[in-house]
């Protein structure tokens, strides 16, 4: 027995023939006759009575009529209420968004979620990329965005974008003038004001310096980004930076770094083992449509 076979049986019962409701329903004759004799043979009982005038039920079809009655409007009003959810989704959403990238995301996504999805109650929080992995794998977060996701099988991660490391050097410096890029031999030979350990710039330099079996020389380490900007342009050091970054708010010179080029990755992620709501679903959608929309992750070289 499913629903459909119930309401086949209701429209028989009400039109009074077989043909009448073959017609009403668009289904074939014999179709409807199979349905009734399958659910006749289910119930262990004769449910219509045939005759020359017609068909009609009996006692035991006319209770099935009132009930299955019940049950398809019943089923019709949960398909408009989890229809409803679907159109205006609702309830608490926790999004975890890298530091880096709060300037960018966490205004915008706010404003959207608010002006959109008004009986959303969304949280946002800013930390480390390390801290978003940490957060999604303790539940803290619906959804997070990652610098790295490698050796997480925990995670569903959709990469959204990519970005290139660039060298950050002081406003006037005389090192590199005319330059429109330089090799990562020669950032590995300048003094550098990086993040501290944990971090993920900080892992990816080091990855890149590897390959060519030279070490960093790291001269200060602050994890505040506008700090270090504050450092290189007061001419402490030099950093390494995504273009955004050097460029917001205030811009500092840059170079993209060549010979190996150093790529960063970007990835949207949540909890393999928590389904995502409806409200994070639809969060979801509009933080991929803004993060599609930043013109910043290119370089233009």
């Amino acid at each position: 027995m499913d629903l459909r076979q119930l309401r086949y049986f209701v429209t028989i019962v009400e039109s009074g023939s077989f043909s009448r409701a073959a017609e009403l329903l668009y289904v074939a004759q014999p179709a409807l006759s199979r349905h009734v004799r399958e659910l006749e043979e289910e119930f262990g009982c004769a449910l219509l009575v045939r005759s020359a005038r017609g068909i009609s039920p009996t006692d035991s079809g006319r209770h099935l009529v009132q009930r299955a009655k019940a049950l398809l409007a019943e089923a019709a009003g949960l398909r408009d209420e989890v229809r409803g959810i679907e159109a205006c989704p609702s309830g608490p959403v926790v999004v975890g968004i890298p530091t880096s990238l709060g300037p960018l995301l966490s205004v915008p996504l706010a404003l959207q979620v608010r002006q959109q999805l008004p009986e959303v109650q969304l949280r946002l929080t800013e930390g480390l990329s390390g801290h978003m992995r940490e957060w999604l794998q303790d539940d803290k977060l619906d959804l997070g965005l990652l610098f790295d996701c490698e050796g997480h099988p925990g995670l569903a991660a959709e990469e959204v974008a990519r970005e290139r490391l660039r060298l950050v050097l002081p406003p006037g410096d005389e090192r590199f003038a005319g330059r429109d890029r330089l090799t990562l031999a020669e950032l590995l030979a300048l003094p550098l004001i990086l993040p501290g350990r944990p971090h993920r710039l900080r892992e990816e330099l080091e990855s890149a310096a590897l390959l060519l079996h030279r070490p960093l020389r790291v001269v200060l380490e602050m994890d505040a980004l506008d700090q270090i900007k504050a450092l290189v342009e007061a001419g402490a050091g030099y950093s390494v930076l995504s273009r955004r970054v050097a460029d917001a708010p205030r811009p500092l010179p840059s170079l993209p770094i060549t010979e190996p080029e150093i790529e960063r990755r970007i990835f949207l992620a949540h909890a393999r083992h928590k389904p995502l709501s409806v409200a994070a679903r639809a969060v979801r959608t509009r933080l991929l449509a803004l993060v599609g929309g930043i013109r910043e992750w290119g370089d233009g070289y």
